[in-house]
């Protein structure tokens, strides 16, 4: 991900923070132009105000497109942009550069542009961008769910990062981007009056940890979700760190194959010398450990 194109340069009245503030990283998922109109504006314009370095990457939108929406809603783009507060770029020029998408090369090259506009002054960056590539055959496509989850931990717990993805539910009919979105920590409403902000949640998803590597695995895991499990137990076991975190406090029930799966996962990570934690585990689980303890043997419960 090349984030280091915006030229660095200080912008009056705004000097870096010794002690940068949590960021957060949020999701639009809108139904037609004008929700995304919308949504964009505000976050671009609430950027701009804030004195942050904005950066918007587009896919399947032209940059100028972008701009010309953003003037039109009275923000003063060609100042930004002339000062290197805002840039708007291709998803081509940035996490697209280099195909398979690595999670790691994007995490460190957004770690790297927030890096870059502290020590340029700015208070923060924020960053906007189209999702639209993940329903297309795009090599690495298929680790978004990775990159999402890892985001918190690596990124977000530590620097004045401000994410909005912006997905387009036109172009879903299959609900391929359903766990990526609901991964997210919150949930921007595209409507000026909240309409469209109801999201379509799967059964059984995902959430990342605050606080290392790991997830939250929220709802129950039955035969109708059980695709969605093998996709996100897939995820956890590319997320970096000797012991993987699984939180089920959010689940209330798992199946006998939702069982076979986890200590399907635990023993891909112990034959990499790592290990899964679970935490929490619902009463359903638990009884299922104990009518099958040799083959469950491999599954770690915190205390």
């Amino acid at each position: 991900m090349d984030l280091t194109t915006v030229e660095t340069q200080v912008p009056p009245a705004h000097a870096a923070q010794p002690h940068p503030p949590r960021g957060d990283h949020s999701c639009c998922a809108y139904s037609d132009d004008r929700q995304k109109s919308f949504a964009v504006t505000a976050f671009v314009g609430a950027g701009l105000a804030n004195g942050e370095r904005v950066l918007y990457i587009t896919d399947t939108t032209a940059a100028r497109t972008v701009t010309d929406a953003l003037g039109a809603a009275g923000l003063d783009v060609d100042s930004a942009q002339a000062m290197g507060q805002l840039a708007v770029q291709g998803a081509s020029q940035s996490y697209l550069r280099v195909l398979p998408i690595d999670p790691d090369a994007v995490i460190a090259g957004m770690r790297r542009a927030c890096e870059e506009a502290l020590a340029a002054g700015y208070p923060g960056l924020r960053v906007a961008g189209e999702m639209d590539w993940c329903r297309r055959s795009v090599p690495g496509a298929e680790r978004l769910l990775e990159y999402e989850l890892r985001l918190e931990s690596e990124v977000f717990a530590d620097l004045p990062v401000t994410g909005l993805c912006l997905f387009d539910r036109r172009l879903d009919s299959a609900g391929a981007a359903a766990l990526p979105i609901a991964a997210h920590r919150t949930h921007v409403a595209p409507g000026p009056h909240g309409e469209g902000s109801l999201q379509s949640v799967p059964a059984l998803h995902v959430t990342p940890l605050h606080e290392g590597p790991g997830a939250r695995l929220v709802g129950h895991a039955d035969l109708d979700s059980r695709p969605d499990l093998t996709v996100a137990l897939g995820a956890l076991v590319r997320l970096p760190g000797a012991a993987v975190h699984l939180d089920l406090t959010g689940t209330d029930f798992l199946d006998v194959d939702a069982l076979a799966q986890l200590v399907r996962t635990a023993g891909i990570l112990r034959s990499e010398g790592r290990r899964l934690v679970l935490h929490q585990p619902p009463p359903s689980l638990l009884r299922a450990v104990e009518m099958f303890p040799d083959e469950c043997s491999v599954l770690e419960m915190a205390a």
